[in-house]
Order: C-alpha cells, then sequence, then structure tokens
C-alpha cells in the first residue's frame, strides 16, 4: 500500500517492470521447482479470527471515503460483518489528516478490530557497506517517522477510544528491485540495513515503554533461494541476538504466482491447477512458510517464530498469462483464497492473515478487491464469491451465508 506516486501496481512501476510479481510491483525470477515428496496432508484451515483486510489508500479520495463519518461507519459495520480482526492501514498517505487517522483507529478499537499501521520509506540508496550510510537511514525512519507519527497521532484518544495502533509494520516489501538515481537497481531496502531498522525500532519500542506488536515489513513471496533471502538470514541484526529476533511477528506477502498452473486455469481447470500437498501451490505455499520459519529460527535462535501474513490476494483477470497473482474470475479468486487459507493452516507456522484489498484500485491496475470500482452512484458493488469466502474463513464457518454484502451500504 503505497502513495499513488509509487503504487505497487500503478503506471509508473508498470513502465519500469513489466512483469509484476504479484502485489509487489517487482520483477521476480522463476523459482527453482519444488521436489515432489508423495507426502500427501488433510487440509487444516487457519481457524476463524485469524483475517483481517488492507483497507487501500480509502482514506480521503474516491467516494465513500474514510475520512467521511458516514462512509467510516459503514465501512466498519461491513468489518463487523465480515468478523475482520485486523485492518492495516498506512501512515504518511499524501493529504490525509492526522485527525482522519485518529477517527479510523479509534473507530476500529470502538469495533473490536486491531489496527497495523504501516510506515513505508524512500529506497535506501546508500552504500550498503557504510556503517554510517546505514545508520543515518535508519536513524531518519525510526526518529522522523515511527517515532513521530507514534507520538504525534497515533498516542491519544478519539471520542473515548484509544488511537493507538495496536501493531507497527516496519517498511514494505524490502526485497523488490528498484532504480536508484546513480542507475543501480538494488533492493528497496538491502537486506542487512532492512534487518537492522526492524531491530532499532523494536529497541525504540521498549525503551520509550510502548505497547505496539512489532511486525517486519512484509517480505515478497516466500522463495528463499532469492539472493535477499542470505543478507536477511546471516544479518548481525538477527545472528548477534540469539534468541532475542528483531520483531514480534515476521511479515511475510506469500503470493507465489509462479507455483500455479496458468494454462490449466484457463483451459477451466479450477482447483487442479493449484496441484496437491505435495506439488504445486499448495506444497509451494506450505512448505515455503516452513522453511521461512525454520531458517529464521535458525537465525536468532528461537524455536518458534511466528508468521503474520500482512497481506495475500488473487485478482480476477479474464486470463492468466504473467505472475502477478490472477485467476480468471471471481469464483476462482475465492477458491484461491480457500486454497491459500489451507496452506496456512497446514504450514502451522501463521498466526493472522490479511487479504489484500477491500477495493479495487481506483486506477484500474489491479483488481484484487473484495469490492469492485465504484458504480457511479451508490456503492462499490461487491464481488460475491470472494466476499462470502472471507466471511466463511473468518468466521470459521462450514458453508457460505446468504447475507448481503451491501448490508452496511444500502
Amino acid at each position: 500500500m503505497l502513495p499513488p506516486s509509487a503504487k505497487r501496481r500503478g503506471p509508473r512501476v508498470l513502465a519500469l517492470l513489466p512483469l509484476l510479481a504479484a502485489c509487489g510491483g517487482g520483477l521476480e525470477s522463476e523459482p527453482t521447482a519444488s521436489p515432489d515428496t508423495g507426502t500427501q496432508q488433510s487440509p487444516v484451515i487457519l481457524g476463524a479470527n485469524r483475517y483481517g483486510v488492507v483497507t487501500g489508500g480509502i482514506y480521503n479520495a474516491g467516494a465513500q471515503p474514510l475520512s467521511d463519518a458516514t462512509s467510516r461507519a459503514k465501512f466498519f459495520c461491513e468489518m463487523r460483518q465480515l468478523n475482520a480482526k485486523w485492518i492495516r492501514i498506512e501512515a504518511a498517505w499524501p493529504q490525509v489528516s492526522t485527525t482522519t487517522y485518529q477517527q479510523i483507529v479509534a473507530d476500529a478499537h470502538a469495533n473490536g478490530l486491531k489496527v497495523i499501521v504501516l510506515y513505508t520509506h524512500p529506497q535506501f540508496c546508500g552504500d550498503p557497506n557504510s556503517g554510517a550510510s546505514r545508520d543515518a537511514y535508519i536513524s531518519d525512519y525510526v526518529n522522523n517517522k515511527v517515532a513521530w507519527w507514534t507520538f504525534n497521532v497515533f498516542n491519544t484518544t478519539y471520542n473515548g477510544w484509544s488511537t493507538r495502533a495496536d501493531a507497527i509494520e516496519v517498511m514494505n516489501e524490502p526485497n523488490i528491485a528498484e532504480p536508484c538515481p546513480n542507475g543501480t537497481t538494488p533492493f528497496r531496502v538491502e537486506p542487512n540495513t532492512f534487518a537492522w531498522t526492524v531491530r532499532r525500532v523494536k529497541e525504540w519500542k521498549q525503551a520509550n515503554g510502548r505497547s505496539e506488536l512489532i511486525i517486519s515489513g512484509g517480505i515478497l513471496n516466500t522463495y528463499t533461494t532469492e539472493s535477499f533471502w542470505s543478507g536477511l538470514f546471516n544479518s548481525g541484526a538477527l545472528t548477534a541476538y540469539k534468541g532475542n529476533p528483531p520483531w514480534d511477528y515476521f511479515g511475510i506477502h506469500p503470493y507465489n504466482p509462479w507455483s500455479y498452473d496458468w494454462n490449466c486455469l484457463n483451459s477451466g481447470g479450477g482447483s487442479a491447477c493449484f496441484g496437491t500437498y505435495s506439488s504445486g501451490y499448495k506444497y509451494t505455499l506450505r512448505t515455503g512458510l516452513q522453511t521461512v520459519q525454520s531458517r529464521l529460527n535458525s537465525a536468532t535462535g528461537v524455536t518458534k517464530t511466528r508468521l503474520f501474513v500482512t497481506e495475500f490476494g488473487f485478482q480476477d483477470r479474464g486470463s492468466v498469462n504473467s505472475p502477478n497473482n490472477a485467476v480468471r474470475n471471481e469464483a476462482e479468486v475465492a477458491e484461491a483464497m480457500r486454497i491459500s487459507a489451507e496452506s496456512f493452516g497446514d504450514s502451522g507456522v501463521v498466526d493472522y492473515a490479511l487479504w489484500y484489498a477491500y477495493r479495487n484500485h481506483t486506477d484500474g491496475s489491479g483488481n484484487f478487491g473484495l469490492r469492485n470500482w465504484w458504480n457511479g452512484s451508490t456503492h462499490y458493488p461487491s464481488k460475491w464469491e470472494p466476499w462470502h469466502e472471507f466471511q466463511k474463513l473468518s468466521k470459521g464457518l462450514t458453508s457460505r451465508t446468504g447475507d448481503s454484502p451491501d448490508a452496511c451500504w444500502l
């Protein structure tokens, strides 16, 4: 979730990186195929009360923004209907007032939801081998972003409810490759700098007696053979503090778009296109999450690192021909959502998962929403099957209800 000028699927990113990797907007290489172990597992779905929604930039623009009290009330009415337990917002979105942020968090708490505040930051284009360059970048992030917003915005009450965030997400998809002014194209934040940033935020939390959970900014995909991961696993911010990881939760965006069969989907293959628990998407997602936990356990010296999926999602595109977590239609979105929930549950390492996103992107660059684009008069129409599948999962139901997704809006 980034400002319009740097949206992960926006025109600027598309022009630079024509092959979008799932949500992150960066070019991702196809991973080495996972071996077929021949092992089948009974699906264990991530349980009820474990789901939330990424709001997207709906704070002060478009129809029915969250800055409007009536729209905000209807939004949280719907969150209760869906049984969402978390929402994710991004601090310092352009032209959003601090009062709007306080109203959103307070109203979330009034409606029984917890809030993750994501703090993004400009790309690190400094010298990764320079401690001074790295420390200056980290200091600016901790003091001028996290601390300033925490103490000046998310630190009061509104209408009797706390505006404190429940969790802080430290940056976003640092392993995306982005161009710097010097002509190089490094990671958004190189892994050692990222790891130390997360640790410094946690140290800031402890020094200031803060209660917010610290979630490391979601890493895109779970292919731990990619070069970013080795730098993260070997960072002294992890290895030098055995038993004391720099986060409360490790954030992950497990889109893994290379691991399901596009041709199968385009031929109407349905669930079979996502493989089994010994091959394909189901296998890759489950074992990828388990591998991430295992490697992090080894690096940090803890026995049970817990993962927070701060984004997962699929978009309906009519046909599938690129690695952007697309399926053909809304029924397949719902099916992919369910399969992902099974893989999260079967992995045994995921505590929470947030759907990306609440509405489709207003610029048409992404169809990930539980709701479609503005209908021009009354509301953003729901995607019936994904909406009801999310509700079913988040409530722990065995089948979908007949609830009206527009009950709060019309």
